[in-house]
C-alpha cells in the first residue's frame, strides 16, 4: 500500500518525484524501505516522458487526420501548432539544455508533464526530448532527495533527535 501511494505521488502531474522522494522519507523508517520507495519513485517518474511523448503524438496524429473531429476544430488546432512552431524557432536552439534545466529545478509544476508537452509544442524530436526530461528528472531526483535528507539531519541536531 505505502509502495502504490508513492507509485501515484510520483505520477501526479505537479508533484511528481518532487513530493514522493519527501513521502518516501515519511512513509518508511528503515534504510531498505527509503532505498526501495525513492527507487520505486524515481522510476515512475522515468516513465511520464516516453508515455506522454507517445500519447501525444497519437492525439496529435488522430486530430490531424480524423475524419470525426470537426474541421474547425482541427483548423484551430493546426493554426496553434504552427503558431507555436514559428515563435519557437529561436527556443529550439537551446531547447534540450533549457528542457533539461526546466525540469531538473525542482520547483512546482517545471517535472516532466510540463516539459513533454512543451518539447511536444515547440516541435522537439521526441527521443531527443526524451532525453533531456530523463536527466533533468534525475537531477531533480538527487536535488529533492539530498535536501530531503540533509533537511531531516538539521532538524534531528537541532532537536537533538536520535
Amino acid at each position: 500500500m505505502r509502495y502504490s501511494t508513492i507509485v501515484i505521488t510520483s505520477l501526479a502531474p505537479g508533484v511528481e518525484v518532487r513530493g514522493s522522494i519527501p513521502l518516501t522519507f515519511i512513509l518508511f523508517n528503515d534504510s531498505f524501505g527509503r532505498f526501495y520507495g525513492i527507487s520505486i519513485a524515481i522510476a515512475t517518474n522515468l516513465l511520464i516522458a516516453p508515455l506522454i511523448m507517445m500519447l501525444l503524438g497519437r492525439v496529435d496524429m488522430m486530430v490531424r487526420s480524423s475524419r470525426y473531429v470537426p474541421q474547425t476544430l482541427r483548423n484551430t488546432y493546426v493554426k496553434i501548432l504552427d503558431y507555436v512552431g514559428i515563435k519557437s524557432v529561436k527556443i529550439r536552439r537551446y531547447s534540450f539544455t533549457g528542457l533539461l534545466l526546466f525540469t531538473a529545478v525542482p520547483l512546482p509544476g517545471t517535472g516532466a508533464w510540463t516539459a513533454s508537452l512543451i518539447a511536444f509544442l515547440v516541435g522537439m524530436g521526441r527521443v531527443r526530448a526524451i532525453v533531456a526530461i530523463e536527466i533533468g528528472v534525475l537531477i531533480a531526483s538527487l536535488i529533492v532527495l539530498t535536501t530531503t535528507y540533509l533537511g531531516l539531519e538539521i532538524v534531528k541536531a537541532v532537536f537533538l533527535l536520535p
